[in-house]
Formats: C-alpha cells, structure tokens, sequence
C-alpha cells in the first residue's frame, strides 16, 4: 500500500512555495509520492486563470526530475465543475489499495465544512494539514477533533512556508518584473514564451 499525497489547487502558476511544501510533506515520510492535481474547472473560477493545459503544462515542468513528485490529470481531463469529492471517488475505484492522503492548509481546514460533501471527502482520505506559525494551535486542535469526531484521519506538518503566492507571481509577470526566483525557470521560460499574466486585469 502507498500512501499518495495529494496537492489540490488551480496552480496559476505553480511556484518555488508549492515544491517547498511538497518536499516537507514527502521528508516527514507521512506521504510516498506527492501527486500535483491542478484543476480543470474549479467551482469557485476567477479572472486570471490561465487556461488549464497551461497550468498543467507549468506543473509538468516544475516536477520533472523530482524525486517523489508527480502530476495527476484527474482534473485535468474531466468536464464540467469539478469536486474533490468526485475526484477522491474516482480515485479510490482506480487504486483501492493505497491510501490517499490530502494536503492542506490550517485556514482550509478551518473551512472544510463548505466543501461539497465533507462527511464524504473525510471518508475517502487522510488528510496533512500544513501548519503555519501564524495559526493558533488550540484553533487549529478544535478544527481537527471537530472533523476526528466525524471518523476524518487528520496529521500535522509544521512546515515553515515560503513567502510566495500565485497572486504575487502573477502581478510580478504583469508588471514585466523578474519572476525566476518565484517560480522553477523552466516555468518562468515558459510564461515568458506563452506571454502569460501580462494583462494586469486579469490579475
């Protein structure tokens, strides 16, 4: 049995911050592999998301050659709007043998309850909540005995975060400003070449 971690989220772009934390979950051995899941058609769509080959695209480059990283296309190549809970179920059909483990973050968890379906999603995975600094730990303890309590497998990773965000990265890329030490340089060569994010609108 593997346990497959899992990093959620639009990647608009991927950055140095997302590998950091993928590389945090991999060295405190609670995960095998990390598994990048970049969405195709995420419910709450804002401006400014890059097209979704795109965004998987730029993650394909970040991870290559990345011991224990790798992308899933679930999301990708699916139509319509998609839900984690869809996801995890696809998932788990695909590989009844492993365990799936979910990364997120302590502000997430505090919100897991808007997610469609939690009493399911806690179901089909464990799930590594990245812990910052910033988070109140006694907060952060409540949320997870909340979720315990409704049967969801729940481990910490305090991991100190880089300082960097999408939203950073885009409005640098807008401003024609030097992104090379926010992103991998093969994504940063590929924003130039794909002449991404340099609409500040859409940021």
């Amino acid at each position: 049995m593997s346990r497959i971690g899992l990093m959620g989220g639009s990647f608009n772009p991927v950055h140095l911050g997302h590998l950091h934390l993928a590389q945090a979950a991999l060295d405190s051995g609670m995960t095998d592999c990390v598994l990048f899941l970049p969405s195709g058609n995420p419910p709450h769509k804002r401006a400014g998301l890059a097209d979704k080959l795109d965004r998987l695209a730029m993650v394909e480059l970040a991870v290559a050659g990345r011991q224990g990283m790798g992308v899933c296309r679930e999301e990708i190549d699916r139509e319509g709007v998609i839900y984690t809970v869809d996801t995890l179920t696809r998932l788990r059909a695909a590989h009844p043998e492993d365990r799936f483990v979910y990364l997120i973050g302590a502000d997430t968890l505090h919100v897991l309850g808007s997610w469609r379906r939690a009493d399911e999603v806690v179901r089909l995975c464990d799930f590594l909540v990245l812990a910052r600094d910033e988070h109140d730990e006694a907060a952060m303890q409540a949320d997870a005995e909340h979720w315990r309590a409704m049967g969801a497998k729940i481990s910490f990773l305090h991991a100190q975060p880089m300082d960097i965000s999408s939203t950073q990265v885009r409005a640098v890329a807008a401003q024609g400003g030097e992104i090379d030490r926010l992103v991998p340089a093969a994504v940063a060569e590929y924003i130039r070449a794909h002449a991404l994010y340099e609409n500040p609108e859409s940021n």
